[in-house]
């Protein structure tokens, strides 16, 4: 029993990382760092077609239950061998073979990993408005015609389990799920995860090139307000929008960023329950750069890794769902 269970956690968690992953190691400047071998490297799953919103949380979620399978597990196994050592006053043993099985599923720990997405034209609610929302308000988002990317599929709407109220994710925007354990990082409950994203959504803005050979930094003065997300223009217009879900300290869902929205499908509505808020985008920001979803998904999760002081880097890029090549890491 014990070896088929050790069987099927590592199929399930090695559903991804059967694959070639590029590498690559850097300085760093923290905001926490790794307390686990497991946490030491991060790795990035880089989508680069444009996919159905549900698809990319179908991803998500499968990443998210490998890591809850892997603590049941874990529990079960620490809850038994408790059970045992009470029933039989420590006297029971269990041979070298069990022992380094048992050995082996208790030191499994997945790596955290970021899934980068750009989605087809979507809005979705946070569990802020999921007793509010009303079939006529789903029926306006869901039929609503953007001004200018009027080729595009008509918007759906989803009901998620992550926090916040309603946002919208689309073509031009960059979707990023963060998917990891904070009890393998120093001292990082939630909202320290939250500040983390914060942070290096604000280095991202600073520090990404303005493209097409340029040196220049696109240098967007980005900063946090009382509300959660990230702010330009001293805090009078939203770019990036940020709501994350914990599940027994397994974390999911992320950041999106404006890269180069078509903005009427946010400045239509009230997004993240905030009134009167503009939304903007790199490109309303900085019309000459040349930076699309893909260069702003690579360096945001450089920043992050740095942040969360992982020294490992490994980026896989994803062509499709069932397609996976190698991206060298710059």
């Amino acid at each position: 029993m014990s070896r088929y269970i050790y069987q099927s956690a590592y199929r399930t968690l090695n559903v991804y990382r059967r694959q070639c992953f590029s590498t690559h190691s850097f300085a760093l400047k923290e905001m926490t760092n790794p307390i686990k071998p497991s946490a030491q490297t991060l790795r990035h799953l880089q989508f680069t077609q444009r996919i159905p919103f549900q698809e990319g949380l179908e991803i998500q979620e499968k990443l998210v239950r490998a890591n809850l399978d892997i603590k049941d597990i874990q529990s079960k196994i620490e809850r038994k061998l408790i059970q045992l050592d009470e029933e039989y006053k420590g006297t029971v043993t269990i041979n070298d073979n069990e022992k380094r099985i048992l050995d082996k599923i208790m030191a499994m720990k997945p790596n955290p990993i970021v899934l980068t997405f750009e989605f087809e034209p979507t809005y979705t609610g946070g569990k802020r408005i999921k007793k509010t929302m009303t079939p006529n308000q789903m029926a306006a988002y869901e039929s609503f015609i953007p001004e200018t990317q009027k080729g595009n599929p008509k918007p759906k709407f989803f009901q998620l389990e992550r926090g916040g109220q309603v946002t919208f994710h689309g073509p031009g925007q960059i979707v990023i799920y963060i998917i990891l354990d904070l009890k393998t990082f120093h001292s990082f409950p939630a909202k320290c995860l939250v500040s983390c994203i914060e942070q290096a959504t604000i280095k991202t803005l600073n520090n990404t090139k303005m493209g097409n050979g340029s040196c220049e930094p696109l240098s967007l003065n980005a900063l946090t307000t009382k509300e959660t997300g990230v702010w330009v223009e001293n805090g009078k217009k939203k770019i990036a929008s940020i709501g994350i879900h914990v599940r027994r300290s397994i974390t999911s869902h992320g950041v999106a960023i404006n890269v180069n929205t078509d903005l009427s499908y946010m400045n239509n509505f009230e997004m993240c329950g905030l009134k009167n808020t503009p939304t903007t985008s790199i490109k309303d920001q900085r019309p000459d750069a040349a930076v699309d979803v893909q260069s702003i998904a690579v360096s945001f999760v450089k920043e992050l890794s740095k942040l969360l002081g992982i020294k490992t880097l490994e980026r896989m890029q994803v062509d499709d769902i069932g397609t996976l090549k190698k991206q060298p890491v710059k």
